[in-house]
């Protein structure tokens, strides 16, 4: 055995794996986001800005209405941050993680404990705030759960924010230094352009229920592509220039 295939030998596989769309059914960010609106502690005139929003994508009005919807999402909450206390912010994190850690994808939740079966260190990577994170993936195996950090002092947030979601491939590089892991083998999953430097590492991405940017570029690189919808799951393999059902 060569000395660099003993080495990959003896170090230890990873997968990483997104958390919203990808695990978890309902976005957590949003959900966060509608619980502190409903706790006055965001502007309750922000809701019905939001269900108009939720309301074109649902019909589904251009292709970019979901994203508008999260960032509308998004951009509320950034402008208040630094007014809502640590305490607020993480008590409704605990009420939104309780109603949805029963909500997942099958396929992943399985391809999850499939791994750590055999021994992969499962690493989570997510745009979502990092209490929110850690709380939403505690009892699902992983070794490692990474969100955005808000920034605090005293009892409040600064409004700093040290980012995961578009660096997504600059923290897997680190871990796998961090912890000794090797590439042979890896996986990753997402569903969103912002996974698409995670799946770029690895030797086996997937992109689940993917986002019409990622589905793209999955196509173009070959990526395995997974669907699950209602009580079906549809696995994709590239063949010949094209897809076929695996």
């Amino acid at each position: 055995m060569s000395s660099l295939l003993y080495t990959n030998y003896m170090k230890r596989k990873f997968a990483a794996f997104d958390i919203d769309g990808t695990i978890s059914r309902n976005a957590l960010f949003m959900q966060i986001v509608d619980e502190l609106i409903a706790r006055k502690h965001l502007p309750l005139d922000y809701r019905s800005q939001l269900d108009s929003k939720y309301e074109e994508y649902k019909k589904r009005k251009h292709k970019d209405a979901y994203k508008d919807y999260t960032q509308l999402s998004v951009d509320i909450l950034m402008q208040h941050l630094t007014k809502i206390s640590v305490s607020d912010y993480q008590s409704a994190v605990d009420t939104v993680v309780a109603k949805n850690s029963d909500y997942v994808y099958v396929y992943t939740i399985n391809l999850l404990k499939e791994l750590k079966s055999q021994g992969y260190f499962l690493i989570a990577l997510s745009g979502s705030e990092m209490y929110s994170v850690q709380k939403f993936t505690e009892n699902l195996g992983f070794d490692l759960a990474i969100g955005e950090y808000y920034h605090e002092k005293g009892c409040f947030f600064t409004g700093k924010i040290d980012q995961v979601v578009h660096k997504k491939d600059i923290f897997l590089k680190k871990f796998i230094t961090e912890h000794d892991l090797t590439l042979v083998d890896s996986y990753a999953v997402g569903d969103s352009s912002g996974d698409l430097g995670m799946l770029k590492i690895v030797e086996n991405p997937i992109a689940f229920n993917p986002e019409d940017t990622l589905f793209e570029e999955a196509k173009k690189q070959g990526w395995k592509i997974v669907v699950e919808r209602k009580n079906v799951i549809y696995e994709m393999e590239p063949k010949n220039g094209t897809y076929i059902l695996a």
